[in-house]
C-alpha cells in the first residue's frame, strides 16, 4: 500500500475512534450531570424514580422513561403531588450554547402521558415558609423554545380519594419562548413565555359542597378561548336538597351551548394575580331556579353586585359581556300543597360593559337587557353602578309592554293565592337605591284589574276578602290610552334578601301605590 494512503487511513481512523470516544465520554459526562441534577440538585422534598436515562449526542437528544415525581410537604414529610410520565423527551440540546454562551438552550421538550395526582388538602396544612430558601436553585439560563405536555389526565382530590374537586382529561399545553433564570425563579409564574395553547376534551370541577361544572371541549390560544357545553348544576335534587340544607339555598340547573373570551391574560403584578379580557360571549344559556321558602331564611347580608365585585380578591377586568339568546326559569315554592309558582324570561339579551374592579370612577359598570316576561311580553332594562362607590348607589330602569295579568297566575296562585284579571298596557318604573334604601317612581297603564282571593287549596275564590280587596284598586289607570298611574314610593332594603328581592321588593311596592288610590294620574 502506499506510504501516504497507509499513513492517511491510520489518521482517519484515530480521527474516527477520537470522535466516537468524545462521543461516548460527552453522553456520559452530560448523563451524569442530568442525574447529578435530579439526585443531588433538587429540593429534599422533591424525589424522582425513572426506568433509563437515554441520550444521543448526535441529535442532542434526551430520553428519560417512565419518570415519576413525588412533591411532599417540607414540614411533615407528607406527599401532596404525584407525577408519572410515558416519557420526557428533550431535543436538540445546543452544546454550543452550553459551552460559549453559559445558558442551556433547548429547542423543544416533550412531556407524553402525564398522569398528575394532586392532594389539595394536605398541601394546604403546610405552614407558611420563605419559598425563596426552598426553590430549586438555577445556576444557568434556561432557554427553551417549545414546551409541550400531551395526553395529560388531572386529578385534584381531597385529602380522601373519594373527593374529586378537578378532573382534566386528555388535556394538551404547548408553550413558547420559555426562559427560566435566577430572577423568574422566585417569581409567581417562575418563568416568562410568549405564546401558548392548552386544549382537553372534558373538565370536571367541584363547585362547592353542592355544585358541579362540567365542560366538553375547551380551547384556548393565541388569548383567545371557547368553551362548549358548559353544565353548572346542583348535584342532588330538589327534594333531596331541602332535606339536607338548614337554610335556604338556590337548586340550580345552567346550561351554556358556548362560551367565548376573546383577548385574555392573566399572570400576577406585585405578586397579586390579575385576569382580563376584552369579551365574553356567553350563547344560548338556559338557567333553571328552584328556590324552597318552607326551608329557613339564610339571614346573612347579601352583598349589592357592586359589593361583590369590589371584593374579588384579585384584579378582574372584563372590557364587555354579552349574553346571547338566553333563557331563565325561576320557580319559588312557598306552600307545602303544591310544587311552587314560576315566573320565565326568554329570548334574553344582555349587553354588561365594565365588568371589573380595576376601573376608576366615574367609569360604571352597565347592563343593558332585552328579552320576553312569560313569553309574550317584551321588556327593556337598564342597570348602572359604580364599583368604587361605597355606599353601592345604582339606578334601575325598566320598561315593559302589554302583558295580560293572568299569565303571572301561575305564579301567583300557588304562592299568594290571588288571581289576578285584566291587563297592563305600557309599565316605566325607575329605581334610585343604594345598599340600604330605594326610591322607585312607577308609571303604569293598565284595565280591567281584578283580584281575586283565593282558598287554602287555591281551588275557590273567597268572596268577601275580593270585594275588600277591590275596593281599594283603581280597576283602570286611564280615561283615554295615554293616561298612567304614577307612584313614587321610598322602600327599606331587607339586607338578608338578595338583589333580586331588592329589585321586586321595589316593584311590588310602586304597583301597589300606583294602582290603588294613592296613585296619581298622569299622561305621558
Amino acid at each position: 500500500m502506499v506510504r501516504w494512503l497507509r499513513i492517511f487511513l491510520i489518521s482517519l481512523l484515530a480521527i474516527t475512534m477520537l470522535f466516537f470516544a468524545l462521543v461516548l465520554s460527552t453522553n456520559y459526562l452530560i448523563k451524569q450531570k442530568i442525574e447529578n441534577f435530579l439526585d443531588y440538585r433538587l429540593p429534599s422534598y422533591i424525589t424522582h424514580t425513572n426506568s433509563s436515562i437515554i441520550l444521543n449526542s448526535f441529535e442532542g437528544t434526551i430520553t428519560i422513561n417512565n419518570p415519576v415525581v413525588n412533591i411532599k410537604n417540607q414540614e411533615d414529610n407528607t406527599l401532596h403531588t404525584k407525577i408519572d410520565l410515558d416519557k420526557i423527551i428533550i431535543e436538540d440540546v445546543s452544546y454550543w450554547d452550553y459551552i460559549f454562551k453559559n445558558e442551556i438552550h433547548i429547542e423543544d421538550i416533550k412531556l407524553l402521558k402525564p398522569n398528575i395526582l394532586y392532594y389539595k388538602d394536605v398541601f394546604n396544612k403546610a405552614k407558611e415558609r420563605d419559598t425563596t430558601s426552598s426553590i430549586i436553585k438555577i445556576f444557568k439560563p434556561f432557554i427553551i423554545d417549545e414546551l409541550s405536555i400531551d395526553n395529560t389526565t388531572l386529578h385534584i382530590y381531597n385529602q380522601s380519594k373519594d373527593s374529586l374537586l378537578l378532573y382534566v382529561e386528555e388535556g394538551m399545553v404547548e408553550i413558547d419562548d420559555i426562559v427560566i433564570n435566577a430572577e423568574t425563579i422566585t417569581k409567581k409564574i417562575p418563568a416568562t413565555f410568549k405564546n401558548y395553547e392548552f386544549k382537553a376534551d372534558s373538565i370536571f370541577l367541584k363547585a362547592n359542597n353542592f355544585e358541579n361544572l362540567t365542560t366538553s371541549k375547551i380551547k384556548l390560544k393565541n388569548k383567545d378561548a371557547i368553551i362548549k357545553n358548559i353544565k353548572f348544576q346542583t348535584k342532588y335534587s330538589r327534594k333531596t336538597l331541602s332535606n339536607i340544607i338548614k337554610k335556604e339555598r338556590d337548586h340550580f340547573n345552567l346550561n351554556i351551548d358556548s362560551l367565548n373570551l376573546t383577548q385574555v391574560d392573566f399572570g400576577f403584578k406585585n405578586r397579586k394575580l390579575f385576569v382580563k379580557t376584552r369579551a365574553i360571549n356567553i350563547n344560548e344559556p338556559n338557567l333553571n331556579i328552584f328556590r324552597d321558602k318552607l326551608v329557613a331564611d339564610d339571614l346573612s347580608i347579601k352583598k349589592l353586585y357592586s359589593h361583590s365585585l369590589r371584593d374579588i380578591p384579585f384584579n378582574l377586568t372584563i372590557d364587555s359581556i354579552k349574553i346571547n339568546k338566553g333563557k331563565i326559569d325561576y320557580t319559588e315554592k312557598v306552600k307545602v300543597e303544591n310544587n311552587g309558582g314560576q315566573i320565565e324570561f326568554k329570548n334574553f339579551n344582555a349587553i354588561i360593559t365594565n365588568v371589573s374592579n380595576t376601573y376608576n370612577s366615574p367609569a360604571k359598570t352597565t347592563l343593558d337587557i332585552t328579552g320576553y316576561f312569560m313569553d309574550v311580553t317584551p321588556f327593556k332594562a337598564n342597570w348602572t353602578f359604580d364599583v368604587n362607590n361605597k355606599n353601592d348607589d345604582f339606578v334601575f330602569k325598566m320598561d315593559m309592554d302589554a302583558l295580560e295579568f293572568p299569565r303571572i297566575n301561575e305564579f301567583t296562585e300557588p304562592n299568594l293565592k290571588v288571581r289576578f284579571k285584566g291587563k297592563t298596557n305600557k309599565m316605566y318604573f325607575t329605581i334610585d337605591g343604594n345598599k340600604t334604601k330605594s326610591t322607585v317612581d312607577m308609571k303604569v297603564n293598565y284595565q280591567d284589574l281584578e283580584i281575586n282571593i283565593l282558598n287554602k287549596n287555591g281551588n275557590q275564590k273567597k268572596w268577601l276578602l275580593s270585594k275588600i280587596a277591590n275596593l281599594f284598586v283603581s280597576k283602570d289607570s286611564k280615561d283615554k290610552d295615554n293616561d298612567f298611574r304614577e307612584a313614587i314610593t321610598d322602600v327599606e332594603r331587607d339586607q338578608t334578601k338578595s338583589v333580586f328581592n331588592f329589585i321586586w321588593l321595589n316593584t311590588k311596592q310602586g304597583l301597589l301605590k300606583s294602582m290603588t288610590g294613592d296613585g296619581e294620574k298622569q299622561e305621558k
